[in-house]
């Protein structure tokens, strides 16, 4: 006795089974078109969050850019009050110097012509 159990021969898909295979298809698009769009948005935050910190470097930037300014501008003054000390220092260096030299004459040329006095006159004398 064996029964044999033939094999039903494969049968062709009908439209419904077409259509069943479409839709679980359809499912798995969209739920991989789903992934990808929630991956795109992670990566469009993410772009976001760069964004922002290019800002925040961008702003720390023009903050030490004033301060650069502000630093030249404050050695411009110092330079310009060091050439103000310097020209200063040297009038009155000249200016000393000039007291010096005319308080030395005032000093020392009523002796000289006391001493050079009778030379001078021994000179006068002797050319005549």
């Amino acid at each position: 006795m064996t029964d044999m159990v033939q094999a039903e021969p494969p049968r062709e898909p009908t439209i419904a089974d077409v259509l069943i295979e479409l839709q679980s298809f359809k499912a798995d698009v969209d739920q991989r078109f789903e992934q990808v769009d929630q991956r795109f948005e992670q990566v469009d935050q993410r772009f976001e969050q760069v964004d922002q910190r290019f800002e925040q470097v961008d702003q720390r930037f023009e903050q030490v850019d004033q301060r650069f300014e502000r630093f030249e501008q404050r050695f411009e003054k110092l330079e310009y009050k060091f050439d103000t000390y310097e020209s200063a220092a040297d009038k009155l260096v000249r200016l000393a110097t000039t007291v010096i030299i005319a308080a030395a004459t005032v000093a020392v040329l009523p002796s000289a012509l006391e001493a050079i006095g009778p030379l001078l006159n021994d000179f006068v004398t002797s050319l005549q």
